[in-house]
């Protein structure tokens, strides 16, 4: 019997360990550099193998447009999303982070010569019924590309295309990061179709179980063109975004040009939220930082619970609050070197940059 409930714990927690995990991350002073915002993440932090999808967040913390097509980066520490064009970062944007644990991910790179890029995986050929989201991606070609994207399925061979909404070629070298399968990460991955009923001005609302009443859901979208025997096929040109009106999920263009009716969007929502955010908690602050022992966090609010991670995103050191506003810990023990503690008060959570001498 021991051996059986040891087995399940074992199994029990893979699953745990292949959960997907989305947070929301906005665009701040603090971690904004010329036209890129910088993530903290201990899943993406020094982990330049990460994948992950980026969808535009219309409304955290106060609504905030960015009319700019945005891209991934990893500058050798830290990933970042930039805006393609090579403009600002809009201060009080946000995007929804979706890091896949259990779906499968692929890459794609142009070659140069066409608007389209057939997609080959047995996951996805022959099945027009995929959902497929995807993110730009400047590192292997150092390629900047400033152009909306949606996906379609061409029935006579049974393969999914990436395509250039305005049907010009892609650039050679052009690179894309795509979800293509729901997996074991305990994801909910649908179509939304607009149509008059859920569509005004420059926004559909989503009616799903996975997103209603769920402001923490932090979906993640992509445009689909269709089947090429669908009677209705429609171009999207727009850079789109998601935003939550106060009980349903919304897709909205980031132009606010009007929303066409028969659009098809494919849309990932991770079950349960897991890992850690990065919700704001007002005024965190450490001291001393750098130290070689003991360092004191403080916060507004009591802190419940304080981990650190290295640089690799592994969790090296856990500890409980005292439910006051200010928790002091010794880390003498840990290596010399850079961290991130990660303060949560309640359901917030602050990054704070650790230093240990």
């Amino acid at each position: 019997m021991k051996t059986i409930f040891t087995f399940l714990g074992m199994l029990l927690f893979t699953v745990a360990l292949a959960q997907d995990k989305v947070f929301v991350h906005t665009a701040t002073a603090g971690n904004i550099s010329a036209d890129a915002t910088f993530l903290d993440h201990p899943d993406l932090n020094g982990n330049s193998s990460a994948n992950f999808i980026v969808t535009h967040n219309l409304n955290n913390g106060g609504v905030q447009y960015n009319d700019h097509i945005t891209g991934t980066f990893y500058n050798g520490t830290q990933w970042l999303v930039y805006n393609e064009d090579g403009s600002d970062m809009v201060e009080g944007s946000s995007y929804n982070i979706y890091i896949p644990q259990g779906g499968k991910m692929i890459s794609a790179e142009a070659g140069g010569a066409s608007y389209t890029i057939e997609l080959n995986d047995p996951a996805i050929n022959d099945d027009p019924n995929a959902v497929i989201v995807y993110s730009t991606y400047y590192n292997p070609n150092s390629m900047r590309n400033d152009f909306n994207y949606g996906m379609w399925y061409d029935a006579s061979n049974g393969r999914w295309n990436i395509f250039k909404e305005n049907l010009d070629p892609i650039d050679g070298g052009a690179a894309f990061s795509l979800l293509i399968d729901e997996g074991t990460g305990d994801a909910t991955a649908f179509r939304h179709t607009t149509t008059a009923g859920n569509t005004s001005s420059n926004y559909t609302t989503i009616d799903h179980p996975s997103l209603n009443g769920k402001p923490e859901a932090y979906p993640v979208v992509a445009h689909n063109w269709g089947v090429t025997t669908d009677p209705i096929n429609i171009i999207l040109d727009k850079t789109i975004g998601v935003w939550y009106n106060g009980s349903n999920w919304t897709i909205y263009t980031e132009d606010v040009s009007a929303m066409p009716e028969d659009v098809i969007f494919n849309i990932y929502v991770a079950d349960e939220p897991l890992g850690v955010g990065e919700e704001t908690v007002a005024d965190i602050s450490s001291y001393p930082n750098p130290t070689n022992g003991e360092v004191t966090f403080t916060s507004k609010e009591a802190i419940s619970n304080v981990s650190i991670y290295n640089i690799l995103g592994q969790e090296v050191k856990q500890i409980s609050g005292n439910n006051n506003t200010d928790l002091t810990i010794n880390i003498s023990e840990l290596a010399t070197g850079n961290y991130i503690a990660k303060v949560q008060t309640g359901k917030a959570v602050q990054s704070v940059k650790l230093i240990k001498l």
